[in-house]
């Protein structure tokens, strides 16, 4: 074990809760857009897993009792479909395209995540579109979440979008929302996690790591959370935006160059 990338990784993993904690967005997101500038990307998506799972059992246990097994049903019936296929993906690629990989689904979570702030615009325009969306839906949401997740552990595209459509289409509110992602997010890294160690894709000192980073999770979210109220939440949360357009920047670009 590097004891400089452990310490590394921490601190990573302690920005990413703290911004968490205050935007409300943005763990999977600035972990792994931080974490391949300076360690191997697969090493980086497999230690940022554990902490992955604490952190949405974390927030889930807050919302638990909005949680509709039906709707988590419908995406992890896709996501058992995705992840084999995406861990293929992310077990047949080299470093470089790895870091490219994740620079382009930062590129797009930026981008989805740039409009669904724009709350009014999107439900009026989802709700002009008239789109109903069932059963289907939820499983290729499950589905693409499952790829993308298995390749390169940021699954959020999809649902960001599916959830979307179901609160717009008033199917869901904001906590059911809540409840049923991050147990669905969940669920993925578990999953993710467990086919990993089955394959042995997982050395020790990796899993280590991921443990030793646990506490910079709840210290890095509790610190967030208590600095939320002193902290304008939309202005932050568009300098993190701008911060993640950034990385995805320039992990598009080293993977090229």
């Amino acid at each position: 074990m590097d004891l400089t990338l452990t310490a590394l990784t921490t601190i990573v993993i302690g920005i990413a809760a703290f911004v968490h904690g205050i935007a409300g967005f943005g763990f999977a997101q600035v972990s792994m857009g931080l974490l391949p500038l300076f360690r191997e990307t697969a090493a980086a998506s497999i230690i940022f897993m554990i902490p992955n799972i604490a952190s949405n059992g974390r927030v889930f246990w807050s919302v638990r009792d909005n949680f509709v097994v039906h709707d988590w049903l419908m995406p992890v019936g896709g996501l058992a479909l995705g992840m084999p296929l995406g861990i293929y993906v992310f077990q047949s690629l080299n470093d470089d395209q790895l870091r490219l990989a994740v620079g382009i689904v930062l590129v797009i979570a930026v981008m989805l995540i740039t409009l669904m702030r724009q709350t009014g615009y999107v439900n009026e325009r989802i709700r002009e579109v008239g789109m109903r969306p069932g059963r289907k839906a939820g499983i290729s949401a499950g589905f693409i979440a499952g790829i993308l997740g298995g390749a390169v552990a940021i699954p959020g595209p999809p649902m960001i979008v599916y959830g979307a459509f179901m609160v717009a289409g008033d199917y869901w509110e904001g906590a059911r929302m809540k409840a049923v992602l991050t147990a669905f997010f969940g669920t993925l890294m578990t999953y993710r996690l467990s086919v990993l160690v089955y394959t042995g894709s997982i050395s020790k000192s990796i899993l280590a790591e991921s443990l030793i980073a646990i506490p910079a999770l709840y210290i890095g979210g509790y610190v967030g959370i208590r600095v939320y109220r002193s902290v304008p939440e939309r202005l932050f949360g568009w300098i993190v935006i701008a911060g993640l357009a950034v990385n995805a920047v320039i992990l598009i670009t080293t993977s090229i160059i």
